[in-house]
């Protein structure tokens, strides 16, 4: 007996307790008194390694590997153990006790349900207090928060519901289950004193045993060794942590620990999911011995991500195996007990009293420190246990949040040395704790949390990187690792603050200052962290470390801005915020500590500027000491507080801090970013550019940009106008340019790159001028709201272009909380119009409203410079349109604050005015040198806000129009206006100037006054000022247009003169000629006079509107086109020429010309069903191809050189999943891909040219056939029908005598019939001639080498194609998959049947008719594929006939002998493909110098009548019509109660259409429509009665209704019970018949004509339709067939008779007519879907019998799976379900197959099964049977659809959008998401029209994209 055996044994109680159970221990322990914990631990120490089990399987195969498996039975654990405990907590009988515990309901009005990876989880927008507040499933469905704005995500894991949280909502905080809980009392009756004393015993047993036993090295182990160091009581346990790869794991476990492959990827799914996993049992040296192994083996580093602990060995302890079952069982423990505690208060109560008793070992502080030392499933455990047991209750929470808040530090050091993810760690529980408003406030005042928290980080973060009192990070990934983790402080932070008290406490004040002091400490340090040098001479020799300032500023921004917040709402902390911030500043020495001080002059004005040189000293991005002042500042004026009074008050301490000092940093930082725009600090390298990039980006602008901004226009209303400026201009260092004498001074110097950068820093310093002036959309520098910046921003958005919701809300910088979400699109609403999405491909726009063009600033600060170009040629273009100036004049600005308002004096400064007028002066000097017109354009801006600054009357001080007269601006204006040079700018100009004399007329009124008097004082002077104004750019150009046109006019009418006269002399020098013709051409005119009501159209024939309603039949016999049969019209010689698309060369189609191909692809498929005719294949083959032409040989290259290039590629995103694969390529010429190709072969009547007979002799053929049902004579020209199905029988019985003739090297004609010898044995009248007349038996046709050699590459790609098809349902020992031979002939006809019925499906779903026009890649493939089945037919090898001759026999004895299966069971059209390629060439096979190519003789006609009239048969036998009326009654409304006479007799007519029959009803029916009616039911009454006898003999549930009225089945000899039945069976039931057997066999009718149309190229005629449903009578005629059925039916003829046997085999006579008759309700209707296997057959039945799959006639349209219409319906669907290899874990990536609805565990290690000989993932297993190795599969919590092929796939669209008519791949925006149909239909439609492969190239030939494992998926 192995150790195996041994253990499982153990279930019986052990020995020595047989006596007395546990529970009688414990309960007289407890009546004397003496019960302790520890009875409890001892017991479960001893009970719990009974239930863990171990086994070593040796494995059969080769490498002969043990495989361990470990299992701890829990539900025998839970019975023996738990519930034994639980019985003596509650009493004897625990479960009622729990029960009605249950319907006391107080479990809690909190839900606190711990969320799991991935699930959802719910947040409103409306409600929430901030966006960690969230839902769970079921409290969501059950609140009012459904029908808010609601925002969907999944969860990380570890978070919990907030439902009945008051804090968490602002209403609505309970949903109606925990609204009903508020009102249960808090004491029970169930749980009485006695109760829960034993239960503090049992929790307390609980807690210690699990605290003890739960550590990676426990000191337990020992204790449970009993001295057995010997026995192989061991195991080596592997541990998960984040930095090895999955992959580097497995090649460990393989390599070392000699596990195969496929247990090492168990393991290591295991290790992910549990976080540790037994990897070997045995004796301790063992064991010990692989886990020296394991930590000596060093992992090699990926080069991708290599960090401190890759270098590190994996993490492996060694524990005897008891250990090993305690630790199993205290995690299931912890499930309990979390589990046990949510049932009542009372319970939690206990545990909260237990866990904070101090000197416990499971008391709060240990249970927080211990937590680092636990594996993954552990910590969860007891996180769940602590969210369960303390978080219900407020009282507990806190007491929680007080424990955690003084161990903050310990944990978050512990934490950042661990490597376990944050969700998984302790400190994960900030977010349940910190998020609640009076909990967050009471730990900043009384706990000092908010100084704890800056306080660690400074010292845990960032103290090390500090150098010279500057931050500075080493490029060193270990340490940006570690710095990562350190920034989850940060998230804790932003949670403390996230919601800001209404009233501030003197404590609450004081904890925060002291906080704000520590942030003060970390904000001085960044003060010019990471500065940068100019580069001069030699670039930078490495990039310097970036990144990691970056992410500390984006993790910070958000703190800082909360900072500022909570300062701005309380008068006495803003006011010791300021100070504090003014003596960091002071203290802080970056760029302002003892720089010296010179004076500049300009325009006459001086001051004393710090001199620091941007291009040689250090600078930095960095400033948030700065930038945090700005924000402070911002608010002072709310509380009546100005920089002056507060000045004194600094000063008094001591501390001065200048305005010049406030702007120093950031002037600095402004010029650098100046420099770098001209091009000097190229050799700085790319870091540069990235941070500036980030600088401005959406992330980092506000905390970084704008506050930039608002510190400079601090400056500039602190400091004098003119000072300001030339602080300005000495930093941008232009105090040079900015002198009168420059230009003369520059006449001297070169023009180098000096001069261009000084050009460019102009432009710069003015662009910056514009934005300090300009940008003052912010709360405390103009009197505007948030709303009002919020409006700009979106405003200045939207004239760049129309934005996408989602683009504007990336656009947009994040609030702090979600609660910005509303405001947002309150005010998107206000400003733009939201165009909704057209079709499927598009998005949603938001447009802004007309009138706030107006709005538009070119020199808006957020702007990119493509944003800038874009916008500015947008607003261009607009008003072009509408006629206005074509500028982009500077908008209105709104009014500044008083604390602000002095920076308007700037406009009409000394030194601005001077520097305007001076660019003004350099535009108009043609020399001058330092002008460019960006210079002017930005003066202009400027001039305007003056302009507008004034006229609005916001500043009484502001006088800019007396000033600038001094300068003399507006002549100058009006001088640049004139200038012709500067004709770009004419009409800003010319705006500047018209606004400027706006202000004049409102300045000095008289002044404008007398201008005007003068001007009007005569007409004449009028018009000269008019003039001497210059016209506006849009006037110009129309003058230039009507210019260029006047002479092009004159020009064209010179050119016709010309033309005139030489034809006047031409006419002149021929006059004879033109005599001759004149006579002539006088009668034409005179008879198109006599006849004026013509028109030039009247060769076209109007159609009779009756005519055409009767289609086909109202032609003449001559005018119907048929492609079959004796009146079958000439094929149509196609375009036969083409242009190879490789050599270019010309080419035709010819059998002795060199062959053409085209590239084709060959997939498996099974998108509609199918059931092959070769043995052991699931699935088809489908072809596809794009039509293009081109020459064997040039493919051949072609093919060889990307078939190299292929192997030679690395095959970066694909495995291959079979070794035998045919090599994709694209075609060269449309890159459609592809994998073979196809012969291009000439039409077949070239080949078969039908014989010419007179249709006279035809007719007589015919009539003789349906007339007599026997043979005419000799005289006849062709052999009728029967005599066809004579020779077919005949056929079939000589093949299978023929079979048993060995293969042997003999003649031909003793191993198949001769036709003489068929003919002779068919007893039939009629000759050989006969016989080669109707078969259309030629000479075999010599065909060229090379098409055989295309034809047997096509093989060869279908038998790869199936290849891994086959691979998949061979059993392991069956020979190699390349070893099976595939009749492959079989499966050409196979394919070509299967390719044109999914072609008829696809242009059914489209609703494209067979003559609409169909795209090449349709056409060309149906009629190459066709000619090469039929060509090959006639071509077959000798080995192959013999294959096919067997297949024949089958076949023939099949449809013409009724053997084998019944018509129901056929699948009529692929039989009609199989009998028209296989059937005919064997009648001549015996001659090899004969063929017979099927291309539409007689032969090819009987065998379409012979499967058309096995369909009409199918139709008859499965009609029912009561079925059919109730269907009917559904389809038009309950309106019409019974089918009436009229409905009826119009159902009678031969030529419903498929969608209009429902109007067909409705609308009066015409005259010819009446007398057609009348025909037909004389046509009805002619074989009325032949119909009928074969309706009621054959219909099943005519049949079955018989037997119920009369108990036994009808005898055919029972005349008189007929022609009674025969009554009951009227005119309107027969015509409902026929009505539903034309429905029926339309899809039929639809392949036969593409089918033949492709053999025979006859055209479809004229009268199909091209844009409605394809009508039944026009496709019978057009096949030949009579398209009245009632002929059909006449018994006399041939028709009736082969009916008659269809419809006689025994299984449909017997066993299905009893079937029917056994179960309830009779089923003879058709079965619902293609396949219908009779489940419900009897047990007497063979196997055989129940085998039987009936088909229907129209196979019903495939479909993909119906999905919910919410989203979030769908995702709720998966929450619970779990992993299929593991119970208690759900399925982290659900995903959905969307062609059979199944759930699948997506991308991970957990379910790999195998395929062939490799692992892959579920969705790629599962693809390959479902959908034949392309499946489409929806990653349902990603909301993602994947389409899979072979190995390889891609991400696509998914058919969920918002209301804005966006995907939202992920859930990042978590709107609620609704299903389109739309793009559901472009996903069915791809996969209907086979377009996947084609899908999944296309998409990973564009994109580049990251490898994915796509076989793991």
């Amino acid at each position: 007996m192995d150790r195996y055996d041994m253990e499982d044994v153990v279930v019986a109680p052990p020995p020595e307790h047989d006596g007395s159970s546990p529970l009688k221990e414990w309960r007289l322990k407890l009546q004397a008194g003496t019960l302790t914990r520890s009875d409890f631990i001892e017991y479960f120490k001893k009970e719990s390694p009974k239930y863990f089990e171990f086994q070593t399987e040796m494995e059969t195969d080769a490498p002969y590997t043990p495989t361990l498996k470990c299992m701890f039975k829990e539900s025998l654990a839970k019975e023996e153990i738990i519930d034994v405990m639980v019985e003596f907590m509650l009493g004897d009988n625990p479960k009622t006790a729990l029960e009605k515990l249950q319907l006391e309901g107080n479990t809690a009005t909190v839900c606190g349900k711990v969320f799991k990876n991935g699930e959802p989880t719910y947040s409103c927008r409306e409600c929430g207090v901030d966006p960690t507040c969230v839902l769970c499933v079921n409290c969501f469905k059950r609140s009012a928060h459904r029908f808010h704005k609601y925002k969907m995500s999944s969860s990380g894991g570890g978070g919990c519901c907030d439902c009945g949280d008051d804090e968490a909502w602002k209403r609505d905080q309970y949903c109606e289950l925990h609204l009903a809980n508020r009102k249960n009392p808090l004491e029970s009756k169930i749980i009485t004193d006695a109760v829960l004393e034993r239960a503090e015993i049992c929790f307390s047993a609980v807690l210690a045993f699990c605290v003890n036993y739960l550590e990676i090295e426990p000191n337990a182990s020992l204790q449970c060794l009993d001295g057995e160091v010997d026995g192989a009581n061991f195991c080596t346990v592997l541990y998960n942590d984040e930095s090895h790869t999955f992959d580097q794991v497995i090649q460990t476990l393989t390599k070392i620990a000699k596990c195969r492959h496929k247990d090492a990827m168990e393991i290591v799914a295991a290790i992910d999911r549990e976080g540790r996993a037994v990897v070997k049992c045995d004796t301790f040296k063992e064991c010990n011995d692989l886990k020296t192994a394991i930590e000596n083996q060093m992992i090699p580093p990926s080069g991708l991500l290599t960090n401190a602990r890759h270098s590190q060995s994996l993490r492996t302890s060694v524990l005897n195996i008891n250990s090993v079952a305690c630790q199993q069982f205290a995690l299931q423990l912890l499930s309990w007990f979390q589990e046990f505690l949510v049932r009542h208060y009372l319970f939690r109560k206990i545990f909260a009293t237990l866990v904070q008793q101090k000197n416990e070992s499971f008391c709060i502080r240990l249970i927080l420190e211990y937590d680092v030392k636990l594996w993954k499933t552990a910590r969860t455990c007891w996180h769940r246990l602590l969210i369960s047991g303390m978080l219900m209750e407020y009282e507990n929470k806190m007491v929680l949040a007080q424990e955690f808040s003084r161990r903050y530090a310990t944990i978050v050091e512990d934490f950042i040395s661990d490597d376990h993810d944050h969700s998984f760690s302790i400190v994960s529980l900030s977010v349940q704790l910190f998020t609640v408003p009076s909990i967050a406030h009471h730990l900043i005042a009384q706990e000092g949390i908010l100084d704890k928290l800056l306080h660690t980080f400074y010292h845990v973060a960032i103290e090390k990187f500090i150098h010279n009192r500057r931050l500075h990070f080493s490029k060193n990934i270990a340490s940006m690792a570690f710095f990562k983790r350190a920034n989850y402080i940060l998230y804790d932070l932003r949670y403390l603050l996230s919601l800001k008290p209404e009233v501030l406490s003197n404590e609450l004040r004081s904890g925060f200052l002291e906080g704000c002091k520590a942030l003060m400490r970390v904000l001085n340090v960044m003060q010019g962290m990471e500065s940068i040098t100019r580069q001069m001479g030699q670039h930078m020799d490495y990039e310097p470390e970036w990144e990691c300032a970056f992410n500390l500023h984006i993790k910070l921004a958000s703190t800082i801005s909360q900072v500022i917040e909570w300062a701005a709402s309380d008068f006495k902390l803003l006011k010791k915020l300021y100070k504090m911030t003014v003596r960091s500043l002071v203290t802080n020495n970056f760029i302002v500590g003892s720089e010296k001080i010179e004076p500049k002059t300009v325009a006459g004005h001086v001051a004393n500027c710090l001199i620091y040189d941007v291009s040689l000293r250090p600078v930095s991005i960095h400033l948030p000491l700065s930038r945090f002042y700005a924000g402070i500042y911002l608010h002072l004026g709310a509380h009546d507080m100005t920089y002056d009074s507060l000045q004194a008050e600094t000063e008094a301490l001591n501390i001065k801090l200048t305005p010049r000092e406030i702007i120093e940093p950031v002037l600095c930082t402004q010029a650098m970013i100046a420099q770098v725009a001209a091009g000097m600090w190229r050799r700085n390298g790319y870091s540069l550019l990235h941070q500036l990039y980030f600088y401005r980006n959406v992330r980092c602008r506000v905390e970084m940009l704008d506050r930039d901004i608002v510190c400079l226009q601090i400056g500039a209303s602190l400091m004098e106008s003119n000072e300001f400026l030339i602080h300005m201009l000495n930093k941008f260092n232009m105090i040079a340019w900015a002198q009168p004498n420059y230009e003369t001074d520059l006449a001297q110097s070169p023009l180098d790159d000096e001069f261009m950068r000084q050009l460019s820093m102009t432009d710069e310093f003015l662009e910056l001028l514009i934005v300090i002036i300009g940008e003052r959309w912010m709360p405390g520098v103009s009197l505007v709201s948030e709303e009002d910046r919020l409006r700009k921003e979106i405003i200045q958005l939207l004239c760049t272009k129309s934005h996408s919701h989602s683009e504007l809300s990336r656009a947009l910088p994040d609030g702090n909380g979600g609660s910005n979400d509303s405001i947002i699109e309150d005010v998107i609403n206000t400003v733009a119009v939201f165009k909704k999405p057209i079709g499927a491909e598009s998005k949603g726009v938001y447009e802004l409203k007309e009138h706030l063009y107006e709005e538009f600033n070119v020199y808006f600060y957020h702007y990119t410079k493509e944003d800038k170009s874009k916008a500015e040629e947008l607003q261009r273009e607009r008003r072009k349109a509408k006629k206005q100036l074509v500028c982009c004049p500077p908008p209105m600005l709104p009014q500044l604050t008083p604390a602000f308002k002095s920076m308007a004096n700037i406009l009409q400064c000394n030194v601005f005015l001077s520097i305007t007028t001076m660019v003004m002066d350099r535009a108009l000097d043609a020399r001058s040198r330092s002008f460019t017109e960006s210079h002017l354009q930005k003066v202009l801006h400027l001039l305007g806000f003056a302009i507008q600054e004034e006229l609005s009357e916001h500043y009484p001080f502001l006088s800019f129009y007396e000033r600038s007269q001094k300068f003399g601006v507006l002549d100058k204006l009006e001088e640049l206006a004139r200038c012709s040079r500067l004709e770009a700018h004419r009409d800003f100009v010319l705006w500047t100037i018209k606004r400027y004399k706006d202000l004049q007329a409102k300045q000095a009124p008289n002044v404008s006054a007398t201008s005007t008097g003068a001007s009007t004082s005569s007409g004449i002077q009028q018009s000269q000022q008019c003039e001497d104004l210059p016209l506006t750019s849009e006037q110009q150009a129309r003058l230039d247009k009507e210019a260029r046109s006047r002479l092009a006019a004159e020009r064209r009418a010179k050119i016709m003169a010309q033309m005139q006269n030489a034809q006047k002399s031409f006419m002149k020098s021929n006059a004879e000629m033109f005599a001759s013709t004149s006579t002539s051409n006088d009668e034409a005119a005179a008879s198109s006079v006599q006849k004026p009501g013509d028109s030039l159209m009247d060769w076209e024939d109007i159609k009779d509107p009756r005519e055409e309603e009767l289609g086909a039949t109202a032609l003449p016999l001559s005018e119907v086109v048929s492609c079959l049969g004796q009146r079958r019209s000439a094929s149509e010689a196609g375009d036969n020429s083409f242009k190879c698309i490789l050599c270019f060369e010309d080419c035709s189609v010819s059998s002795h010309g060199p062959p053409l191909v085209s590239s084709a692809f060959l997939q498996t498929s099974r998108v509609i069903s199918f059931k092959s005719s070769v043995a052991g294949l699931k699935a088809a083959l489908h072809v596809s191809c794009c039509g293009h032409v081109m020459h064997y040989n040039c493919w051949k290259e072609y093919y060889s050189s990307e078939e190299s290039k292929e192997l030679r590629r690395p095959q970066r995103n694909r495995v291959s999943l079979t070794q035998a694969q045919n090599v994709e390529f694209h075609c060269p010429y449309c890159r459609t891909l592809s994998n073979t190709v196809l012969p291009v072969s000439e039409a077949l009547a070239k080949f078969s040219p039908p014989t010419s007979t007179s249709t006279s002799t035809l007719t007589s053929a015919l009539m003789a056939s349906t007339s007599t049902g026997a043979g005419g004579g000799s005289a006849d020209s062709v052999l009728p029908l029967d005599c066809f199905v004579e020779i077919m029988r005949t056929l079939a019985t000589e093949l299978k005598t023929f079979q048993t003739v060995s293969d042997k090297d003999i003649p031909l004609i003793h191993k198949y019939p001769s036709c003489i010898a068929i003919l002779r044995k068919s007893n039939i009248i009629g000759d050989v001639a006969q016989l080669e007349r109707s078969a259309q038996i030629i000479e075999k046709p010599a065909m060229n080498q090379n098409w055989t050699e295309v034809m047997d590459s096509f093989h060869k790609a279908m038998r790869n194609a199936m290849q891994s098809q086959l691979q998949g349902t061979l059993s392991k020992d069956a020979p190699n998959g390349a070893d099976i031979e595939l009749d492959t002939v079989s499966l050409l006809w196979d394919t070509c049947s299967y390719t044109l019925q999914a072609l008829e499906t696809y242009l059914y779903a489209i609703q494209k008719p067979l003559k609409a026009e169909l795209p090449m890649r349709h056409q060309s493939c149906a009629s190459n594929f066709v000619r090469a089945c039929a060509l090959y037919s006639s071509d077959l090898k000798p080995n192959q006939i013999r294959g096919q001759s067997e297949q024949a026999a089958k076949l023939l004895d099949t449809i013409f002998n009724q053997k084998g299966p019944c018509v129901l069971e056929w699948d009529c059209f692929h039989m009609l493909v199989r009998l028209n390629f296989m059937g005919p060439n064997l009648l001549v096979a015996a001659d090899a110098k004969k063929a017979i190519i099927p291309s539409g003789s007689m032969f090819d006609f009987y065998i379409l009548q012979t499967c058309f009239l096995a369909n009409l048969t199918k139709a008859v036998i499965y009609f029912d019509y009561d079925k059919e009326v109730e269907r009917r009654k559904a389809a038009h409304g309950d309106g019409c109660d019974d089918v009436g006479d009229e409905d009826s007799e119009d159902r009678m007519q031969q030529s419903t259409s498929m969608s209009t029959s429902a109007s067909a009803s409705t609308s009066v029916p015409s005259g010819s429509e009446m007398g057609r009616t009348k025909r037909s039911l004389e046509q009805l009454s002619r074989y009325q009665q032949a119909m009928s006898m074969f309706y009621l003999e054959h219909n099943l549930a005519a049949r079955v209704r018989y037997f119920e009225l009369h108990g036994r089945q009808r005898e055919d000899y029972e005349e008189m019970a007929m022609r009674a039945a025969l009554e009951d069976c009227t005119p309107e039931h027969l015509a409902l018949l026929l009505d539903y057997v034309e429905q029926e066999m339309k899809p039929f009718l639809r392949c036969a004509c593409l089918f033949y149309r492709c053999m025979t190229d006859v055209d479809f005629p004229s009268t199909f339709p091209t844009d409605k449903p394809d009508r039944f009578d026009l496709m019978c005629q057009y096949l030949g067939l009579e398209p009245q059925l009632g002929v059909y039916f006449d018994m006399e003829s041939v028709y009736a008779t082969m009916m008659q046997s269809f419809a006689s085999h025994t299984y449909i006579r017997t066993d299905l007519f009893e079937r029917a008759v056994s179960k309830p309700t009779p089923t003879p209707s058709p079965p619902p879907s293609s396949v219908m296997a009779s489940s419900t057959t009897s047990t007497t039945e063979s196997a055989e019998e129940s085998a039987r799959t009936l088909v229907p006639c129209q196979r019903p349209l495939p479909h993909l799976v119906t999905l919910y219409e919410d989203y979030s319906d769908l995702i709720n669907s998966v929450s619970d379900i779990f992993c299929p290899n593991n119970e208690r874990e759900e399925m982290k990536t659900p995903t959905m197959c969307l062609i059979c609805g199944t759930i699948l565990c997506g991308h991970s290690y957990c379910c790999q099964p195998e395929l062939g000989k490799m692992n892959v993932g579920a969705c790629t297993h599962h693809a390959h049977d479902c959908g034949a190795e392309v499946g489409i599969f929806l990653r349902i919590r990603d909301c993602q659809v994947v389409y899979l092929g072979r190995g390889k796939g891609c991400f696509v669209q998914p058919p969920y959008l918002d209301e804005y008519g966006e995907t939202d791949q992920g859930l990042r925006r978590g709107n609620p998401l609704r299903l389109c149909k739309a793009a559901y239909d472009r996903i069915f439609l791809q996969w209907l029209g086979h377009n996947l492969h084609e899908e999944i190239a296309r998409l990973n030939e564009n994109a580049n994209v990251a490898v994915t494992q796509w076989h793991h998926m």
